[in-house]
């Protein structure tokens, strides 16, 4: 009759991935990318206490060490970015438009390369030196290649933290933006330092070409893969095939990007963004709504799968409080080098810096959410002759980095937003409200923006309360004084043409 292993272990995941999100729907509240991680990570304390109580019971056990070995045995590496990581991709570029691009273009290329590359050095810096302080030192090659690894932002994550705030436009295409490109930046990066790692010569010259050849190829795969699927498109359809054909031009893109030794994702992203863009020529509103809606239920799934995984894989984890204490360091490292990193990238660009939105590069460097393909690339390496050393530091670190950059970036992003841009609805009192007035500090420059819709129903950002800017009290704190400038520098500060 053959076995059920399959059945079983989809039973389990089905199971589990129902009761972290019921949960965490029902009772926390928090986003998908941020609460079913979180839930499936007390899960497993409860299971791993429950165990230890009932240790010797002769009715009830829990085999621990059963659960371990399974959780080893998950391939995280070949699930997402092998895996279903293109299917995320490819939903979300569907749903990105181009015209967005060719304005943002240059921030985003900025953020996915320059910015990624100094936090990776920034961060790899300030870890190496707490793990001197603490007599356990680490390789700084060794760190460089964490840094790489934590240094993309996660566009599963960030698609979670996103759809909990009211953002402005400009920095939901920015966030999201970086999230889709930056994939490809980080795994040159973390697989050329892998390379060097394992005693390959390191030749800048032979990486630069490596690179330019992965990301050129992959475009030209995800070109030809996008008109290809364009062209299925046409003439009448079911709306069965014209999910399969999405479906087609999500794995299809990825898999031949791979044995062409390209970067997927990029490949990935293009094809999406050829269709997604292109698409309205050919179909009726109805069937894309339809589709989009089933690519939305499908990202549901995997994320529930995704996040609930990432919670399990503290099963594999030896914690101890040297290597909690280590991965909350990690995560500050992490959070203050993606702020040094994106400051110093923009301050070679000028002109970004005189137009710009007040708070952009901070809402920015506060929204980078951690996720998957980070950890993913960790267990993957984890066991390398070279590594094994450090595996459970690297894990250790990747996972509260991880976990930690949903709870305190993703639940802290709107309070972040609040000090930046006018929300009348924000907290005032308790916890909430402390919090809220810690981030008003961030913003230096003391007034804020607020988001609203023109008579088209296109978005407008002006300042909120304009005159306190324009009208300064005189110096009997009683009459006001008109500054003519600084009506120009509130025009200056509205331009919607602003970074």
């Amino acid at each position: 009759m053959g076995n059920y292993f399959f059945l079983q272990v989809f039973t389990v995941v089905f199971a589990l991935s129902i009761a972290t999100t019921i949960f965490n729907k029902r009772i926390l509240g928090f986003p998908q990318a941020i609460g079913v991680p979180l839930v499936s990570a007390i899960f497993v304390f409860i299971l791993q206490w429950g165990a230890s109580l009932l240790n010797g019971n002769q009715f009830i056990s829990i085999n621990i060490h059963n659960i371990e070995e399974a959780v080893r045995h998950i391939d995280f590496y070949d699930f997402l970015v092998n895996g279903v990581i293109c299917f995320i991709l490819t939903s979300s570029a569907l749903k990105f438009k181009v015209s967005d691009l060719k304005v943002f273009w240059k921030p985003i290329s900025i953020l996915a390369t320059i910015a990624l590359l100094l936090c990776a050095g920034f961060f790899a810096g300030m870890v190496f030196g707490f793990q001197y302080l603490i007599g356990s030192p680490v390789p700084i090659l060794v760190l460089l290649l964490l840094g790489s690894a934590l240094g993309a932002t996660d566009p599963i994550g960030i698609k979670g933290v996103l759809s909990s705030v009211r953002a402005p436009h400009h920095l939901i295409v920015k966030l999201e933006g970086e999230s889709l490109f930056n994939d490809a930046m980080c795994i040159a990066v973390f697989m050329t330092l892998l390379n060097v790692l394992e005693g390959e010569h390191f030749s800048l010259l032979a990486t630069l070409q490596t690179l330019l050849y992965e990301i050129v190829v992959a475009v030209i795969i995800g070109w030809a893969f996008g008109l290809g699927i364009l062209r299925l498109l046409r003439g009448k359809h079911e709306m069965e095939s014209l999910i399969l054909t999405t479906a087609l031009l999500a794995c299809g893109s990825y898999l031949v990007a791979l044995f062409a030794h390209a970067s997927a994702p990029i490949a990935c992203v293009i094809g999406g963004l050829i269709v997604g863009n292109k698409w309205k020529e050919i179909l009726a509103d109805r069937e894309i709504r339809e589709v989009n809606h089933f690519w939305h239920t499908v990202e549901g799934i995997i994320n529930s799968f995704l996040f609930t995984l990432i919670g399990l894989e503290i099963f594999i984890l030896d914690l101890s409080s040297s290597l909690i204490l280590g991965g909350i360091f990690a995560f500050f490292a992490l959070h203050l080098s993606r702020f040094a990193a994106n400051f110093l990238s923009f301050a070679f660009f000028p002109s970004f810096r005189q137009k710009s939105y007040n708070g952009s590069l901070a809402i920015l460097s506060w929204g980078g959410v951690r996720g998957g393909i980070s950890l993913a690339l960790i267990l993957a390496v984890a066991n390398v002759p070279e590594l094994r050393p450090y595996s459970s530091i690297l894990i250790g670190y990747t996972f509260i980095s991880v976990l930690l950059s949903g709870i305190v970036c993703g639940l802290g992003l709107p309070a972040v937003m609040n000090a930046f841009y006018y929300n009348p609805d924000e907290q005032k009192e308790g916890f909430k409200g402390w919090y809220q007035r810690m981030c008003n500090r961030m913003n230096r420059k003391g007034f804020k923006y607020i988001v609203g819709e023109d008579t088209y129903g296109n978005e407008t950002i002006t300042i909120y309360n304009p005159e306190a800017l324009v009208d300064k009290k005189s110096d009997d704190g009683v009459a006001a004084v008109h500054h003519p400038d600084k009506a120009q520098e509130v025009k200056r500060l509205e331009n919607p043409n602003n970074f």
